[in-house]
């Protein structure tokens, strides 16, 4: 009698380790995925960084799989219709691999990313981690048809937003649609938040949402790790998924159709 009891405890402990850490019967959610991509180059695998490979894996499993590509520009539009396995491609900071890797593969399989530019290290390297990582120049980011590439804000300095001064939030913002539009670079009004960080007291979010408003900005993009559902309840808190390098396909699978992997 011990035996069977021990044994049905151990199932039951094992079909709630699979539902916390794997979200095995978290059914596929309805909505939109903002896939969030960083660098793509076939020397190097980590968190931030895709093998091309494994890159167009994924593109055409979501292709076979009955998922629609989305213009991250459609969401500007509250009457925009989106059907069932929608999803909208974003890579942030610019890289010239995206250019190198990237963007061969849109083209190949006609499909469009939005990529979020920190304008002040456009045509140099990427100085916030210290990886030394080249980006993309103006003129190489005009090179990209808009049929396949568009772009978004990534603040001026790829400044964290959490704590940031109003001041600071609003240079940052300003800084950067000067300088695309001083270089006739077409740009949506859209803000990526580094890190996903932005103030989370009420009185400071408030602020920060103003400002946001106030410089025109449309859409305002965290990570969060969630599909979301359309209409969009606020526009300043869109969620995205992180689709890291490290990622195994069936990871990125399980973060398409739930959003995250882990229930918590």
């Amino acid at each position: 009698m011990l035996l069977p009891l021990l044994f049905i405890a151990f199932l039951v402990a094992l079909l709630v380790f699979l539902a916390v850490q794997y979200s095995i019967f978290i059914p596929e959610v309805k909505g939109i995925a903002i896939l969030m991509y960083h660098q793509v180059n076939p020397l190097v695998n980590n968190r931030l960084c895709i093998d091309p490979e494994k890159l167009e894996q994924q593109f055409r499993y979501l292709i076979d799989n009955g998922y629609t590509c989305h213009m991250l520009e459609n969401m500007l539009d509250s009457t925009t219709v989106f059907p069932k396995r929608s999803f909208i491609l974003t890579f942030d900071d610019g890289y010239v691999n995206n250019l190198e890797y990237l963007y061969p593969l849109l083209i190949k399989y006609n499909l469009h990313a939005t990529i979020m530019l920190p304008v002040k290290f456009l045509g140099k390297e990427n100085e916030w981690d210290g990886s030394g990582e080249k980006i993309m120049s103006i003129e190489q980011l005009k090179s990209m048809d808009s049929k396949y590439i568009s772009f978004g804000l990534h603040t001026y300095s790829h400044q964290h937003l959490r704590n940031a001064s109003t001041e600071t939030v609003q240079s940052e913002i300003q800084e950067s649609i000067m300088v695309l539009r001083r270089n006739n670079l077409q740009f949506l009004p859209v803000l990526a938040y580094p890190y996903g960080g932005f103030p989370r007291e009420k009185e400071q979010m408030v602020s920060f949402f103003n400002i946001l408003n106030n410089n025109n900005i449309e859409l305002g993009l965290r990570i969060g790790n969630r599909i979301n559902k359309w209409p969009i309840s606020n526009k300043f808190l869109v969620k995205r998924i992180d689709i890291r390098g490290i990622d195994t396909f069936w990871e990125f699978k399980t973060k398409v159709k739930k959003g995250r992997v882990k229930m918590f």
